[in-house]
This record gives C-alpha cells, sequence and structure tokens, in this order.
C-alpha cells in the first residue's frame, strides 16, 4: 500500500480549453443529436475525453440555466460545420443507475462503461465556473504487494470433498460454519441473538471476532439476498481462514489481533432457508433501510448503533448476476475508503487477467453509487446518517465458472477477504 498511490489520487482535470463553442444538442428526442454549428458563440459545451477506469465528478459553483449531459463515442470537436451526431439519449447513457445524479448540491458522477467515451457537458448560454475532478482507478496496474491468495478450496456442493452446500437451511449453515469456529475459538469469537425474522420462527444471529486489544472495528454483512449462497458462503470461508491463520501473512495477521469484526452472517434468514431474493413478508432487504419495513433490517440497524461510534468501515457482501460486468463495487466516493476501494478493485482486475478471464479491458461497473447513496440501501443509509464508511462487494458468480463450484467459493474467498484486510490495513477512521 503505497508504492503505486500516485496513480489513484483524484485530480482536477477541468481546463478552459474543455469549453467548445458551437457545440450543442438540437432537439430533445430519443437520441440527443448534437450539432457543430460555427458562429454560435452563445451555445456553450465541454467536450471531455474519459478515461475508462475512472470515476468523473462533475461540480457546479451554481445550478445552470440549462444542463444536457450525454455520452458519445467519437469527438464532436471533429465535426465540420454543420454536421450532427447522434448520441444516447440520457436515460441510455450508463450514468449511474441509468441517469445523472444531479442534486441540490449542483453536481453528478459519471463512470465510463467502455473505451473511446466522450463526456459532453451543455450549459446553454451560460459559461458557469464548474470543478470537473477524476478519480482514477488506473486498470493495469497491480498495486497491491501484500495481496492474500487463499488457494484452492471446496465447492459448495456438498458430499465429501465439499466446502459446504448451498441447499443448507440458514441454522444449518450457521451450524455447520460458524458454531464449530466460535467451540474452537471461544475466547476469540463470541456471538450474540438479534432478535426473530419476520416469520418469528428463526432466530438472527451476530458473530463477534475481538482480539484482546483491538484497534477498529469493521462491520460486515451477507446475504441481505437470500438467494446470494456463494456470497455469504465466500464470507463465512474468510472468516474460518482468518481464525486458523498463523502469521504467514503480515495483513491477515494484523486482522486477527488487532481489528475486532461485528458480524452478521445472513441478514435475510429465510430467503437463505428457502432460496429466495427476499424476505417471508416479501421485503427486499437491499431497499428497506429507509422504510424499515423488515423486522430483519430493524436488527440489523440495532446492532449498528451498538457500535457507530466504533466502526471504521461497513462492508456488505452480495454475488453479482451472470451477466453483470467484470467487476462491481459501490461506495461513497468522498468517504475514507474510496481510494483503497479503487485501489484493491484495481488488484482484483489485474487476477482476472492473470486467470484468463478477461482481455484488455473488460467493461467495469465501479460504482460510487449517486454522490450520496439513497438511505434506503444499507451502505447509503450507514455513511448518510451516521458517517461511516461503507462498500458493497458483489462476488461474480456464474460468469466464468460453475454456480457453486470450488472456482467460486475460491473467487468470493480471496475478492473479499483482500478488500477486508486492504481496509483494516487503511486504519480508517469515522468520518465525522
Amino acid at each position: 500500500m503505497g508504492k503505486f498511490d500516485h496513480l489513484f489520487q483524484e485530480k482536477n482535470v477541468y481546463t478552459s480549453d474543455l469549453y467548445c463553442k458551437g457545440i450543442y444538442p438540437a432537439a430533445k428526442t430519443d437520441t440527443d443529436t448534437f450539432v457543430k454549428k460555427e458562429g454560435e458563440s452563445e451555445k456553450y459545451s465541454v467536450v471531455l475525453p474519459l478515461n475508462h477506469g475512472s470515476i468523473y465528478r462533475v461540480r457546479f459553483e451554481t445550478n445552470p440555466a440549462a444542463l444536457r449531459v450525454a455520452a458519445c463515442l467519437s469527438d464532436p470537436r471533429a465535426l465540420k460545420d454543420g454536421e450532427g451526431m447522434a448520441s444516447p439519449a440520457l436515460s441510455d447513457c450508463p450514468f449511474i443507475e441509468g441517469e445523472v445524479a444531479f442534486d441540490a448540491d449542483c453536481e453528478f458522477m459519471y463512470v465510463p462503461q467502455v473505451l473511446g467515451e466522450y463526456l459532453v457537458i451543455y450549459t446553454g448560454t451560460e459559461k458557469p465556473d464548474f470543478i470537473i475532478e477524476e478519480y482514477p482507478v488506473s486498470l493495469g496496474y497491480d498495486v497491491e504487494d501484500d495481496w492474500w491468495d487463499c488457494g484452492k478450496q471446496g465447492s459448495n456442493m456438498g458430499g465429501e470433498d465439499s466446502w459446504g452446500d448451498w441447499q443448507w437451511t440458514y441454522d444449518e449453515f450457521i451450524n455447520n460454519i460458524y458454531e464449530p469456529m466460535r467451540a474452537k475459538y471461544p475466547d476469540y469469537i463470541t456471538r450474540q441473538w438479534i432478535g426473530k425474522d419476520e416469520t418469528g420462527e428463526i432466530d438472527m444471529w451476530a458473530y463477534f471476532y475481538e482480539p484482546a486489544d483491538y484497534e477498529q472495528v469493521l462491520f460486515l454483512t451477507g446475504g441481505i439476498h437470500g438467494e446470494e449462497v456463494d456470497g455469504y458462503s465466500g464470507l463465512g470461508r474468510f472468516l474460518q481462514l482468518l481464525a486458523e491463520e498463523d502469521g504467514s501473512h503480515a495483513g491477515m495477521h494484523y486482522l486477527r489481533t488487532k481489528v475486532k469484526l461485528v458480524v452478521v452472517p445472513v441478514c435475510n434468514v429465510w430467503g437463505a432457508t428457502h432460496n429466495s431474493r427476499v424476505t417471508s413478508k416479501g421485503v427486499n432487504l437491499n431497499g428497506d433501510f429507509k422504510n424499515h419495513d423488515a423486522v430483519e433490517t430493524i436488527n440489523v440497524i440495532w446492532l449498528f448503533e451498538q457500535y457507530k461510534d466504533q466502526i471504521a468501515c461497513s462492508m456488505d457482501f452480495h454475488t453479482a448476476i451472470p451477466k453483470a460486468a467484470a467487476m462491481y463495487y459501490q461506495f461513497s466516493i468522498e468517504a475514507a475508503n474510496s481510494l483503497v476501494a479503487r485501489k484493491v478493485s484495481n488488484h482484483v482486475f489485474e487476477d482476472l487477467k492473470k486467470k484468463g478471464w478477461v482481455e484488455g479491458i473488460p467493461q467495469m461497473w465501479l460504482i460510487p453509487g449517486k454522490l450520496k447513496k439513497d438511505s434506503k440501501y444499507l451502505q447509503g443509509y450507514f455513511y448518510n446518517k451516521y458517517g461511516v464508511p461503507t462498500i458493497v462487494c458483489e462476488h461474480n458468480q456464474s460468469r466464468w465458472y460453475e454456480h457453486h463450484s470450488a472456482e467460486s467459493i475460491e473467487t468470493a474467498t480471496k475478492y473479499y477477504g483482500n478488500h477486508i484486510i486492504q481496509t483494516a490495513l487503511a486504519k480508517l477512521k469515522l468520518v465525522k
């Protein structure tokens, strides 16, 4: 952590040269048509060549009188007088959550999805002052000298050579994975009942991995979606390896001896039992942290609030759908964990390349969400309300390997583990 830090430092990329007179959207239709008309000096646009693998934040001093934004795959400045070019309509551009996150703070964010994009910002007849910041990910640099490798793992298919069984109920998962750990390391691992699920039949448990002399606290959650079994299984396998670490890896040893982990292994316990994305009440917990419609959400928030003044970072682990991009991480760009999240994500990309799973630069969903992620999500709620840095990690099962296979467990364990280790090594402090 440090050798390539300069590659990941955000920078102001706005210059007056980016302003172009006479390039503007001719009409608002299903597609934006940008035209170039020399002499249209009152019509101002900014044309910014984008680096794939970076996140862009545009901040206006005042709300512009007009604002149109689109991405295009060729430079509109190369148009001849009177020529036009079609660009995707705003709703079709790959902005965060399908739209420009433009808010009362007069700013929005954009993440390029493919190579060769240009961002075109039309501000109307005014030329307002604004800042364009680039947050690099710097794909192509292997930045983590102390990357942790978990080695080969058993599958999650059940049977003699398996690590676990994806068909376990929540109680079976807890009793086969977490309880044996607690029994083996009673001075390190304890647990606490945090409530019943919506049915009133399933107990929800939190586990505490607590060294005698810890320096910081991390809050870890899995199974927001009960069907994402390999995701919360990867977290469980990492914690097994952490409990058994032998001091051979400095990052793992620091985590084992100096970091307290507060863990909710599975949030949607009914969903894990019934292989369901939602709770017994039909609530998607991933969007329930604003309304608190499910008792499971209330239980998780109650636990978080017991430690809210100590938690350095909250980390939530999922699995992505097979067609999702090669990398999928969500975090708040201005939070303390932004830099380390970008660097570890870069190393994940490098590992994917070494495995031959991606070639060149893949489509990438490195997503900070809207500048302040909506509070209906776990990460938005914890960051917006408490100021706690957060990250959501999506293990991309089934993109390159069989569902519940040994490769699936290995990948989840390794990528989750390195995000946890590097977050701890960064010694993040609560952002007030």
